[in-house]
């Protein structure tokens, strides 16, 4: 059916082009057409109907796709997890089935990963934390002087015969980005439509459950290694580990949370008769300097595969980088930090609020990869936590919303959730059962499509986005890009993005939406061998047809004329330039984006009502 759908589809976007002026509005064209064809599609077996959306909706129903358990117990369940876990390398010929017949001998073994390139590695958890310390309790410390006897629950597991190491497999060298994402396309290529291509995009690029139990099990042996330092104390991983949006391979930020709470006295009348003697130092940010020191230089010292530290003492939020080079995991350690740890858990629920929010994020930050927008690197690009900050608040301001504010999120929360950190409101609901399903109906690849004509469009000069309403705002100061910080309010989390990687960001917002627009966009070319050329999704990140004559022409596709569009100066920073562009008056309220239909509309080619300096779709 590929073929035929092909010239269906081709043939609306001629009869529309021509006869009904819908041309160039990506959102509402690429919408027609593949309802249309999907319709036409199936018009032999069902006829499609819209679906009707209830006023009245019960909470007790399940929700397709949603996970609904609170972000705490789902902390709590890995945590436990990794509690009953260790981590054994294989020494000889040892196979996992060896493995696990042995380590059955002191109690039932729940689950087993293993991994590895030239060694292998099991993960392997017991049912209960008693048959962890029966097996450490066997263990032994090899016979020789030049160890440090510390124990952990990393270990290796040798056969009997373990002096033959022809066990070790010759390595098969890492792969290039380009070859991974070879891959990749080949498995997008082969689905059957581009929402299809976006969950096997996150099937592909997601954590595992190996993965995600590994940075857990991480997190359990590095509070291991502190607790006899500073006993109760927790690590907890944040960021893309738990946030719902990790991918392979990403690093690992982990928060020591020393539990000094739990020691303070409850009632403010009690006075307590006996309390800790302990050292004094200048400032709290001193005494995270110390103990970031001193944890780091324990796990340099002792701590088996905590290599290459570095000591990053004096930056905003001071940290120690390593490598555990067992899980090949890159990681952070940081500590009074909780407010991260509040911020991963609004990404998580944010992505399990709505089953779209995942594929839509995934898709938007392999794109921004793909074209250099993200960098692992420090500088003016966008950070991940930014763009999906766009993303949000995308599907906070698009019409029927998809997401709720963080407002709404807070006003539905519990008494028991009320947190104040650092001075800073934040409090989140934390039973999803509360919030409502969005009446919003478009698909994910329709969402996709839609987010980048939103933000080709954005009057980001004069508008900053604040998460709390889901609106708009004035900016008040010479940022390029202005996101106000969820919880700490009076900081711009977007701060280092440079007036150049905004500019790169919305033109290749522009390109995305675009290519969506050509003929082939959903109906690729079909050759004896399969596809032969990139569509849907591939094209975006690929940008397949970028190199090609353009179909816009200066009548179709033309810049407002501005400094900006000229680039800037040499010699003049961003903010310079920023401020001294910057219009004496703008009003956000009266700005209203495409498809947006509370408040005033504007129209698509009245680029002068908004004051922008970026280029308009006319």
């Amino acid at each position: 059916m590929a073929a035929p759908m092909m010239r269906k589809g081709a043939a609306l976007r001629w009869c529309l082009e021509r006869n009904c002026g819908l041309s160039r509005r990506s959102s509402v064209f690429y919408k027609f057409i593949r309802r249309c064809t999907t319709q036409v599609s199936n018009s032999e077996t069902v006829v499609s109907s819209e679906p009707e959306i209830s006023s009245n909706i019960d909470n007790d129903v399940p929700r397709p796709g949603v996970d609904l358990r609170r972000f705490s117990d789902i902390q709590e369940e890995r945590r436990q997890e990794a509690l009953r876990s260790v981590l054994v390398r294989h020494v000889g010929k040892a196979t996992e089935d060896e493995l696990t017949k042995f380590c059955s001998h002191f109690g039932e073994v729940q689950n087993c990963f293993t991994y590895g390139n030239q060694e292998l590695y099991t993960l392997l958890e017991y049912k209960s934390r008693g048959s962890v310390h029966s097996l450490l309790n066997t263990s032994h410390f090899r016979s020789i002087l030049e160890i440090l006897p510390y124990r952990s629950r990393l270990l290796c597991f040798r056969t009997s015969n373990w002096m033959d190491n022809a066990s070790r497999r010759p390595g098969m060298g890492e792969m290039t980005a380009d070859q991974k994402f070879s891959i990749l396309a080949t498995k997008l290529c082969a689905a059957q439509s581009m929402e299809e291509q976006m969950q096997v995009l996150v099937r592909e690029t997601q954590l595992t459950e190996g993965e995600t139990r590994l940075r857990f099990l991480v997190c359990s042996l590095v509070e291991d290694a502190i607790t006899g330092y500073f006993p109760g104390c927790i690590v907890h991983p944040f960021g893309s580990s738990v946030n719902g949006f990790g991918n392979k391979g990403c690093d690992l930020d982990m928060y020591l949370n020393l539990n000094v709470e739990q020691h303070r006295t409850k009632k403010k009348k009690s006075f307590p008769r006996m309390e800790y003697e302990v050292r004094t130092v200048p400032t709290e940010r001193a005494a995270t300097q110390n103990l970031l020191s001193t944890v780091g230089q324990s796990l340099a010292e002792f701590v088996p595969s905590c290599r290459q530290l570095q000591y990053i003492l004096h930056a905003r939020c001071p940290l120690v980088k390593f490598m555990h080079e067992a899980s090949g995991i890159q990681c952070d350690l940081t500590s009074n930090n909780s407010i991260a740890l509040k911020s991963s858990e609004l990404l998580n629920l944010y992505s399990r609020i709505d089953p779209r929010v995942r594929p839509l994020v995934y898709a938007v930050r392999h794109w921004a990869r793909m074209h250099h927008i993200t960098s692992s690197m420090p500088g003016g690009w966008i950070t991940n936590f930014s763009l999906t900050a766009l993303v949000i608040f995308f599907l906070q301001y698009t019409d029927k919303p998809v997401l709720p504010a963080i407002d709404a999120l807070k006003g539905l929360a519990d008494k028991a959730d009320t947190c104040v950190l650092e001075g800073n409101d934040c409090t989140l609901v934390s039973d999803l059962t509360k919030v409502q399903p969005s009446e919003n109906t478009d698909s994910t690849d329709e969402l996709l499509l839609e987010f980048f004509e939103f933000y080709s469009n954005f009057n980001f000069k004069n508008c900053g986005l604040n998460l709390r309403t889901g609106e708009m705002q004035e900016k008040k100061n010479f940022d390029a890009l202005y996101i106000q910080n969820p919880f700490e309010q009076q900081l711009n989390l977007s701060k280092n993005v440079s007036m150049h990687q905004l500019e790169k960001f919305v033109q290749l917002s522009r390109e995305a939406a675009w290519m969506a627009e050509q003929p082939d966009f959903l109906q690729p070319e079909v050759g004896s061998k399969g596809w032969s050329t990139p569509w849907g999704l591939v094209s975006i990140l690929s940008g397949h047809n970028r190199r090609k004559k353009r179909l816009m022409d200066q009548k179709e596709f033309t810049p407002i004329l501005t400094p900006s569009s000229q680039g800037i100066p040499k010699g003049m920073s961003d903010r310079e330039y920023t401020s001294q562009n910057l219009p004496s008056s703008s009003l956000c309220s009266n700005l209203q984006s495409p498809g947006r239909t509370k408040g005033p509309k504007m129209e698509t080619g009245d680029s002068t009502a908004a004051g922008c300096d970026l280029l308009w779709w006319k």
